[in-house]
């Protein structure tokens, strides 16, 4: 088996302090006011361009250089951890640690001493930071119309960083038998509770004692936020790489959806109308479509390039000098990445997942069927894979080398590596990191129309949007509300967003739950566990450091130790 090994990191450098990031976009040795940024567009910019460095670039976060892991590369990170509590990414490798995403797979370390819970809640205030710099030298009043539309970015970038925190932080009731049984209890106390909100102008000693905001604090501070970057981005135009007027669309969808869960009555009805206008607002408002077969499939663009279509709405780049070999998401996710931990962990679907897919839709050749990896050259296969790297990729994935095994069956090819690229992590790793697509904002519409105007009117949006896109056959034969948000529309976005990052708050909104466990079963012996309903794990818990340092957070405030909370499966 081939040995990791970590290139010299040559990382630009991000901060997350104002005065250095202020100083990095003016001349080596000049001071500047807080007066003078605001009056440069340029100064802003510089700030700005900070933020998806620091969302992307490899050892950003310290972790690399403190602990020495090797799954420090920011937000695409936490959406692999996120990824590795649910059910369907399974890891087939010989050696499953070389997933290093082992802990949230296997449901150990997840208590407040723990690095790996800190390091959600620092990457995201340290994110959160930079947007409040900008923010607080914006003064909406005088500047002109480009430095109002920096401003409208940095609030929607700090939109979207407490709008993630919000869906992972609160605490949502656990029923699993397993679970209760060894006293797991979300008290309710914490059942209304978020993160603490801070804001560009939070003074230390409001700082120091800064409890968890509710539910209702919270988004409105969120919508809040939206609602000004709406109006800052109206009439500009973005490429995919910055928050859009459509981008803001989407996150008050986003939203809007979780908040029509809150209760019964009229106020759930007008937030899950709220959802369904936000969603329509970002189809209707630009030329973005879901992405095509040809496109899903494509070895040299497939995920890896927002720019190769017209389906991201918000994605973040990443640059050969900003990426180590193998401290990347492609490393870790892309299984023709011959360079990867992916090559060895060898990641691919859940069986059973892949099992009840059907064949009429083009998303299952984003997995390896067991007869092809049986007869790679049998005729049935012809037009069903493409391969990164040519041919010789092709032979290299499936057959392996004297560094990485052969494919197995149901491994996925689903993240390319940058294009196509199969062998030179310098250019291979190089890829787009995918934020936001517009097919979610279908599926928005589908889950939020099922609340407001019944379960036939639901069913009938996720049958047009699957039967026109994706698979012609489908049709969804949910007989209950329930039914249909968990086994119809939870799984076709179990399909579409496999391994995107965003699927937790969707199992977490509608009480989805885990079989890794069953005869047959192609997940890792460590990682094969069952959880009736909603997993403690999707409960996030604040880290210790944050508790220590701030008052308004206590033991008790928060959220319970879902460690070893879920049930293991024993053949």
């Amino acid at each position: 088996m081939k040995k990791i090994l970590v290139k010299s990191l040559s990382i630009l450098a991000v901060c997350s302090l104002s005065a250095g990031c202020i100083k990095e976009t003016f001349p080596e040795g000049a001071t500047q006011l807080g007066s003078q940024v605001s009056e440069s567009s340029f100064a802003l910019e510089g700030i700005l361009r900070g933020l998806p460095s620091a969302m992307m670039s490899t050892g950003w976060s310290g972790y690399y250089k403190t602990y020495g892991w090797h799954t420090d590369f920011g937000i695409g990170a936490i959406h692999l951890y996120t990824e590795f509590m649910l059910n369907d990414l399974a890891t087939m490798g010989d050696e499953p640690l070389y997933n290093r995403f082992y802990q949230s797979a296997m449901n150990s370390g997840q208590d407040s001493r723990y690095a790996v819970t800190a390091f959600y809640w620092d990457c995201y205030y340290k994110w959160i930071k930079i947007a409040n710099d900008l923010v607080a030298v914006v003064n909406p009043e005088t500047a002109n119309d480009v430095q109002k539309g920096y401003l409208g970015q940095a609030l929607a970038y700090r939109a979207m960083f407490y709008l993630d925190l919000a869906r992972l932080y609160n605490a949502k009731p656990v029923t699993d038998p397993y679970a209760v049984g060894k006293g797991y209890v979300v008290a309710d106390n914490l059942k209304n509770l978020t993160v603490p909100i801070v804001t560009e102008s939070i003074s230390e000693d409001v700082a120091r004692n800064n409890p968890r905001a509710t539910l209702e604090a919270m988004y409105e501070f969120i919508l809040t936020d939206l609602d000004n970057a709406e109006k800052y981005l109206k009439d500009k135009a973005f490429n995919y790489t910055t928050p859009s007027l459509v981008a803001v669309y989407g996150l008050k969808a986003r939203a809007y959806l979780e908040m029509g869960y809150w209760a019964e009555g009229a106020a759930s009805k007008q937030a899950f109308e709220n959802a369904i206008a936000n969603a329509k607002l970002a189809i209707e408002s630009g030329d973005r479509a879901p992405l095509t077969k040809a496109q899903w499939q494509d070895p040299v663009n497939g995920f890896n390039n927002g720019a190769a279509n017209n389906s991201w709405i918000w994605g973040q780049t990443l640059s050969a000098e900003n990426q180590g070999n193998i401290i990347t998401y492609t490393a870790h996710i892309s299984s023709e990445a011959s360079w990867g931990y992916s090559s060895l962990s060898q990641i691919g679907a859940d069986r059973k997942f892949y099992e009840r897919i059907n064949d009429s839709d083009f998303r299952k050749a984003s997995w390896l069927a067991p007869e092809f990896v049986e007869n790679p050259n049998d005729p049935a296969f012809a037009n069903v894979y493409q391969f990164a790297g040519g041919t010789a990729g092709r032979d290299n994935f499936l057959k392996g080398t004297s560094e990485t095994p052969p494919a197995k069956p149901y491994e996925n090819i689903k993240f390319r590596p940058a294009q196509g690229e199969t062998s030179n992590y310098n250019v291979g790793n190089c890829a787009d990191h995918c934020l936001m697509r517009i097919e979610e904002m279908y599926f928005i519409i589908a889950e939020a129309t099922a609340h407001t105007k019944g379960l036939a009117a639901g069913k009938t949006e996720l049958d047009s949007f699957i039967n026109t896109y994706r698979d012609p056959e489908f049709h969804s034969s949910a007989n209950t509300l329930e039914n249909f948000l968990v086994d119809d529309l939870l799984f076709q976005k179990r399909i579409e967003f496999w391994g995107e990052g965003l699927l937790i708050y969707d199992y977490k909104r509608v009480n989805g739950g885990i079989e890794r466990g069953y005869d047959g079963t192609n997940q890792a012996g460590q990682y094969r566990f069952n959880c009736k309903g909603r997993s403690p794990q999707w409960n996030i818990v604040i880290t210790r450091g944050e508790f220590q340092s701030n008052l308004g957070i206590t033991d008790a405030t928060n959220n319970p130790d879902p460690t070893d909370m879920i049930a293991p499966w024993l053949e």
